[in-house]
């Protein structure tokens, strides 16, 4: 959802590009350790970020999924354990591209059952993610995600 010059909503074209509802990936490398990054996610708006490997996403993690894998043992084995340790496949996620449709976006996101996608980054801009919650807030005029 975008707002026109006068303020009023547009609605979102679901033909039309991602990338109007994209916004910036939190981002998390695979060496973070577990407390590390479940703290960061706490900083996202909606408690999920996409985990990289040498710069490209391998999966996307939610602060209630780390928490359900938080490791026992005390502050040595939680400081030890990292994000790449408690991932069940990351061998990578789907990504979608910037110019992709939100109605595509939208069939990817029920497809995968994520959270969120990745949307590839344009040369000027980094790693961006389409949430669930994002898409909802925008096709129901609820303000950009």
């Amino acid at each position: 959802m975008s707002t026109s010059t006068l303020g009023e909503a547009v609605p979102v074209d679901l033909d039309g590009p991602v990338d109007p509802i994209a916004r910036p990936a939190t981002l998390i490398t695979e060496s973070t350790p577990v407390a590390q990054a479940w703290a960061r996610l706490h900083h996202d708006p909606d408690l999920c970020g996409v985990v990289v490997r040498d710069g490209h996403p391998i999966a996307v993690v939610t602060a209630g999924g780390l928490a359900e894998r938080w490791p026992a043992g005390g502050p040595l084995v939680q400081h030890r354990t990292t994000v790449r340790d408690v991932l069940d496949r990351p061998c990578g996620v789907e990504t979608l591209d910037a110019e992709d449709s939100v109605r595509h976006a939208g069939r990817r996101l029920l497809g995968t059952g994520l959270p969120a996608l990745p949307v590839r980054p344009r040369p000027e801009t980094t790693w961006q993610v389409v949430t669930t919650g994002g898409m909802l807030a925008a096709l129901l005029g609820e303000g950009q995600p």
